[in-house]
């Protein structure tokens, strides 16, 4: 495939890589200065970093891995931190299966655009639900944030007690006034097998709540 001639068409603005046999790095894929939607998936091959996003004004970045079928683990590395330079134009972002992508997903609390955020399969990414103001992630209708992240879906509970502090948070959250109504929908919590509150149930796990 004569993959480099995508780099003459300097004023694309979608750009769209699926199952792609490729392998290594192309750096001129990541040099459209125009670019608002790119969407990487099923690319396990292809070896790139958060960091050549910059210059390119994304409104939409979708990355996903398809590791849970073939085993073909994502070669995508860096920060979250790194999306920064998309601050001011970032409106959607969805990565999964990406475990070399790490940090805080409240590094992207000031993105005054974003309106949905997924971050599934990720466990090098970090944060605690309960640091989000009401300042934080000021135009999110969506989000979805993995189990590793205090509060994401389908975290484990160490303490029963623990989901009063964290249904409190959503709470808190969900009734400012400039909040999507749907904003934390169907996020799920499990008592950790672990937790000195468990206890056997002969179906499912014992203690669970749902937002």
């Amino acid at each position: 495939h004569n993959i480099d001639m995508i780099s003459n068409f300097s004023k694309l603005r979608v750009l769209k890589l699926g199952c792609a046999s490729l392998n290594g790095s192309y750096p001129y894929l990541f040099n459209f200065p125009l670019l608002q939607h790119l969407t990487v998936s099923h690319c396990g091959y292809l070896k790139w970093d958060l960091n050549v996003l910059a210059g390119m004004p994304l409104k939409e970045l979708h990355v996903k891995s398809s590791e849970s079928l073939t085993g073909n683990i994502s070669s995508l590395t860096g920060k979250i931190s790194s999306l920064r330079v998309l601050k001011d134009t970032l409106e959607r972002l969805t990565i999964a299966a990406c475990p070399q992508v790490e940090g805080n997903f409240m590094d992207l609390a000031d993105f005054p655009q974003l309106k949905s955020l997924i971050l599934r399969q990720m466990d090098s990414i970090t944060g605690d639900i309960r640091g989000m103001s009401e300042t934080s992630f000021p135009k999110l209708e969506n989000i979805l944030l993995p189990y590793n992240v205090y509060g994401g879906q389908e975290y484990k509970l160490m303490r029963i007690s623990e989901a009063t502090d964290l249904i409190a948070t959503i709470y808190s959250i969900k009734k400012q006034p400039h909040r999507h109504p749907l904003l934390f929908e169907d996020f799920n919590w499990y008592l950790s097998e672990s937790s000195p509150d468990w206890y056997q149930e002969e179906f499912g796990y014992p203690f669970s709540c749902c937002i």
